[in-house]
């Protein structure tokens, strides 16, 4: 079963970007977003030290399809953090 981010009050432009990054999930990427999304990542340091803390909570294991699902996306770490952080969501398929 896949996770779908709650869209609901959203802007476009958020909306657009959270939709690019579940079409481009696969299940252990998602498992490293589910993840990332749990962390407080302070986002005020250099994008080294993040994907530092980043991958060292992750470890490679979902490091490798976080990164790669960075590079579907075109976003950043930082982006990426910002897009999905605090955006609820809910184990269903997509109603559209």
């Amino acid at each position: 079963m896949r996770f779908h981010f709650v869209l609901e009050g959203l802007t476009s432009e958020q909306t657009d970007t959270l939709l690019s990054i579940e079409s481009a999930m696969t299940g252990r990427s998602a498992t490293a977003v589910f993840n990332l999304k749990s962390l407080d990542v302070f986002t005020d340091r250099g994008s080294e030290r993040i994907k530092e803390f980043v991958s060292s909570r992750l470890g490679a294991y979902l490091m490798e399809p976080l990164e790669a699902l960075l590079s579907a996306t075109g976003l950043d770490l930082i982006s990426f953090y910002h897009a999905v952080k605090g955006v609820p969501v809910i184990l269903a398929a997509r109603r559209l």
